[in-house]
C-alpha cells in the first residue's frame, strides 16, 4: 500500500517509516527548497533501524554542493560501498524535485525532471523499511505511490461510475518517443476527449471519436515536454470544459463534446510511447 501525497512543511531532518513493502514500480517523491548556505542533503533507504549509522542504507543518495556532486552508495555491516558519482545541477537556493524509483534491478533517480542516475540494487530494495531526508533544505512534499503500468492501460474510476464536475487525474509521464495519448472513453466506446502529444509536430492535438468518426481537431496552445524528461500532468473535469495544467501551468482547454460531462466520462485510456510514473485520480472534495 502506497502512501497517498502530503503537503508540509515537514521538519528536517524527516525520517518515516514505509508501512508496507517497497514495491517494484513505486516511487518516493520529495519536494522543498535547498539553503541558501547549503553544504549537503541527503536522502536514505534504510534497514534495521531509523539512522546511521546504526541502520543498513540500501541507498544513501547525497548532494554535495562544495564539489557540484550527487554521491550515491550503501551501507552494509558497518561498511560503505563503492562510491557512484554525477554531476548536481542543482545550487543552493532552488527548488528541487527528487524522485527515486525502484525498479527491477535498479532505483531510477530523477531531480527536477531529469534523469541523474540508474543505481543497480546492492541490496533487495524490498528490505527498506524507512526513507529519510537529511541536511540543509527544507521538505515541503512527500509522496510515495506509483506501479508498473504496462500500455495500453485502461481503467475506470474507482467507487464511482464516472468523473463528475471538479475530477482530477494526476500523473507522472516520461514521453519515450513521437507521440502518445490518453482518452477519456464513453460506455459506449467513443472517445469523448483525446489528447495526445505529438513531437514529430510540435504539438498537442485534441479532438473526440464518435461513431468512429474524427471530429474537429484542436492544436493551438505551447508544446512544453521533452523526450525523456519527465512531467506532472493534472486534468481536470470543469462544468464546461477540460482543463489541462503541466507542471503548475495551464496548457489547454477542452470544451465537452458531450451532453452530460458529469456523467459521460467513464473512464480513460493511456497508450503510446510514454513511461507512466504513477497515476493518481480522487473524488473532488
Amino acid at each position: 500500500m502506497a502512501a497517498p501525497p502530503h503537503d508540509g512543511p515537514y521538519p528536517v531532518p524527516y525520517t518515516t517509516k514505509m508501512t508496507s513493502p517497497y514495491q517494484e514500480g513505486q516511487t518516493i517523491q520529495l519536494r522543498g527548497k535547498i539553503n541558501p548556505d547549503a553544504k549537503s542533503v541527503e536522502f536514505n533507504l534504510l534497514r534495521g533501524h531509523s539512522d546511521l549509522p546504526a541502520a543498513e542504507a540500501i541507498l544513501h543518495l547525497k548532494f554535495k554542493f562544495d564539489d557540484g556532486k550527487i554521491v550515491l552508495n550503501s551501507y552494509q555491516g558497518g561498511t560503505w560501498g563503492k562510491e557512484e558519482k554525477e554531476s548536481l545541477h542543482l545550487k543552493a537556493g532552488d527548488d528541487y524535485d527528487l524522485r527515486v524509483r525502484a525498479l527491477a534491478d535498479h532505483f531510477e533517480v530523477r531531480l527536477n525532471g531529469v534523469k541523474v542516475h540508474d543505481y543497480k540494487h546492492r541490496v533487495p530494495f524490498t528490505m527498506s523499511e524507512y526513507f529519510q531526508v537529511k541536511g540543509d533544505c527544507t521538505l515541503t512534499h512527500v509522496n510515495w505511490g506509483g506501479r508498473v503500468y504496462t500500455l495500453p492501460w485502461e481503467t475506470g474510476f474507482a467507487n464511482q461510475a464516472s468523473m463528475p464536475a471538479g475530477q482530477k487525474i494526476n500523473l507522472y509521464a516520461v514521453p519515450k518517443g513521437d507521440r502518445w495519448n490518453l482518452d477519456f472513453i464513453a460506455r459506449n466506446g467513443d472517445i469523448l476527449f483525446h489528447w495526445n502529444p505529438r513531437f514529430n509536430e510540435k504539438a498537442i492535438v485534441r479532438n473526440s471519436q464518435k461513431a468512429g468518426t474524427w471530429g474537429n481537431e484542436e492544436r493551438e496552445g505551447p508544446f512544453p515536454f521533452k523526450k525523456e524528461h519527465g512531467n506532472e500532468i493534472t486534468i481536470i473535469n470543469e462544468p464546461y470544459s477540460i482543463q489541462v495544467i503541466v507542471d503548475g501551468h495551464q496548457i489547454g482547454t477542452f470544451q465537452h463534446r458531450t451532453a452530460d460531462p458529469a456523467q459521460d466520462y467513464i473512464g480513460f485510456r493511456i497508450d503510446g510511447e510514454v513511461d507512466i510514473v504513477n497515476i493518481d485520480y480522487r473524488h473532488p472534495q
